[in-house]
């Protein structure tokens, strides 16, 4: 890890009186979450602080956390450029100067894709000021260059447009147009992931019963949680036990820290029930695999 990076954040989040954790497990393997804060509106971020450009791995657990929206995820990239965030596939990656200011409740406009640098438009604060100011759609269209149809559909959902396009619309209408990027973040396609899995691997009895159960699931491969499941409001936390039970300790310690940050239950699993008595005098609410098909998570 980057310490003069994470030194950064932390002080970042201290400087502001955020409430964090840093989660050390894998210790010295690959790792896709580094550390959790909760910001002054509640919203739980996850951050992971990059060496490298070799992201596939880790990404795809980042993803996996925008898919159930359990957070934002978040890669701290010093080489990203000042008040720009780049697409990562729901994934959003910035330095740490950006960060700061997202932190402070500042926009940050400029979004990076493969396809160029657009910013977001607000859709509602448009049509509310076009029609405040007595303009139509042909109107506007006429002054941007663009057709009254890329109006409407500005206007219909937020949209993402040329930094020319909202350099103009500023001009017209003022900077209370322009969207934030993390505007209403939410969850996507969070469909089960059961098919990548062995038919008789814990993770893969677990998904099945969460499933049959009305639980949308997603797997982590790079943390101390290996299974993130949500039913409604309701969060459950799963952390596999380890080769030994030392590391299992370590792990299920740094799971119940996340677990905390994400306001959820942490369940732990044990391969053998001879091993819960030892995990449960830790505190750990414990099960093991033969009684995850008539464990009721409800």
């Amino acid at each position: 890890m980057n310490m003069d990076t994470i030194d950064k954040i932390t002080e970042a989040l201290s400087k502001r009186s955020l409430d964090y954790s840093m989660i050390n497990y894998p210790d010295k393997r690959v790792k896709s979450i580094d550390l959790i804060a909760i910001n002054k509106n509640n919203s739980r971020i996850i951050l992971k602080i990059l060496k490298n450009k070799k992201i596939t791995k880790i990404k795809q657990d980042l993803q996996n956390v925008a898919r159930i929206g359990i957070g934002i995820p978040i890669m701290i990239d010093d080489n990203v450029e000042q008040e720009v965030i780049n697409d990562k596939g729901n994934v959003f990656e910035m330095n740490v100067n950006t960060f700061e200011r997202i932190l402070d409740g500042e926009k940050v406009f400029l979004y990076k894709t493969r396809g160029g640098i657009f910013v977001r438009i607000n859709s509602k604060e448009l049509r509310r000021r076009r029609e405040e100011m007595g303009l139509s759609l042909g109107e506007v269209a006429q002054s941007l260059g663009v057709s009254r149809i890329s109006i409407y559909e500005y206007e219909r959902e937020d949209s993402y447009v040329s930094i020319d396009i909202a350099e103009k619309l500023v001009e017209i209408f003022g900077e209370d147009i322009l969207g934030g990027i993390f505007d209403n973040f939410g969850t996507y396609d969070i469909s089960s992931e059961s098919e990548n899995l062995s038919a008789s691997s814990i993770s893969s009895k677990l998904i099945t019963k969460l499933t049959e159960k009305g639980f949308k699931t997603v797997s982590m491969s790079f943390t101390a949680v290996d299974i993130i499941a949500l039913k409604g409001g309701k969060k459950l936390l799963f952390s596999l036990e380890a080769q030994s039970t030392s590391e299992s300790l370590i792990k299920f310690n740094e799971a119940k820290k996340i677990s905390e940050k994400m306001s959820s239950n942490l369940i732990v699993v044990v391969k053998d029930s001879k091993n819960k008595k030892a995990y449960e005098k830790e505190g750990f609410n414990t099960i093991a695999e033969n009684e995850i098909m008539k464990y009721e998570f409800d």
